[in-house]
């Protein structure tokens, strides 16, 4: 055999790993055994083993002792409801796997509501923000946020750090978000959500709409955000 190709085990895990996200093995599907495999694949079993205990490392596969080895059934993301911070932290994942994509910035006069939750006085503005969040490239939350212009006025200008608009406020604007209230709903997705996170119109969405305050308790931000039904919020409970 040609081994310039690479290790003969990773063959195996590439062709492997191809089959599971492709779809052609499903999670739950058992493998075929490991002689059968070793047989069709030419190699011995020591190489095989080497091959399943890497797929077995990177989860996509779980050995049964006696029983046999299955495609692994994926863990669901969440996000949590108790973790106040960036939407890569909610969601408990590394920052490059989640991508922002910051489609409105602007200076506007403000929503009614919104006003009287900010606290604003009668003629100030905010900076206004729509961002589309993806996960591995596909579109997952749709989040509009208000800021009173005067407390950030880079906020009108320029990109966000690192995607965050906490992070974003703490380096230019000297404020640090401490806390927060939101109310979570179920919503049927408007024609602008379903487009924008590629789902069929009316499908439903869950609604969180935040109030976020400083460590004085001064309102801070207020924002909107509808996230995928595939998205679960998690809230952690104890007494």
């Amino acid at each position: 055999m040609n081994t310039s190709i690479g290790p003969i085990y990773q063959v195996i895990v590439k062709d492997l790993s191809e089959q599971i996200t492709s779809g052609a093995l499903k999670p739950g599907d058992r493998l075929e055994s490991e002689p059968r495999l070793a047989q069709q694949y030419g190699v011995s079993r020591m190489t095989l083993r080497q091959a399943l205990g890497e797929l077995e490392t990177a989860g996509l596969v779980a050995r049964r002792h006696g029983a046999g080895t299955f495609v692994s059934r994926p863990v669901p993301i969440q996000r949590r409801g108790n973790q106040l911070g960036a939407f890569h932290e909610e969601m408990g994942l590394e920052p490059d796997e989640i991508e922002t994509e910051l489609m409105l910035q602007e200076v506007i006069m403000p929503p009614d509501d919104v006003s009287q939750d900010l606290q604003l006085s009668p003629g100030q503005t905010t900076s206004h923000l729509v961002r589309l969040r993806k996960l591995h490239g596909t579109p997952v939350a749709w989040q509009e946020s208000w800021i009173p212009y005067l407390l950030a006025p880079a906020l009108a200008r320029g990109g966000l750090t690192d995607g965050s608009l906490y992070k974003t406020l703490r380096e230019r604007g000297g404020v640090e978000i401490r806390s927060a209230e939101q109310t979570v709903s179920a919503a049927l997705a408007s024609p602008e959500v379903a487009s924008v996170l590629k789902i069929d119109q009316e499908n439903p969405v869950m609604s969180i709409r935040r109030v976020s305050r400083t460590a004085a308790g001064e309102p801070v931000e207020v924002a909107q955000s509808y996230t995928s039904s595939d998205l679960p919020l998690i809230v952690r409970l104890e007494r």
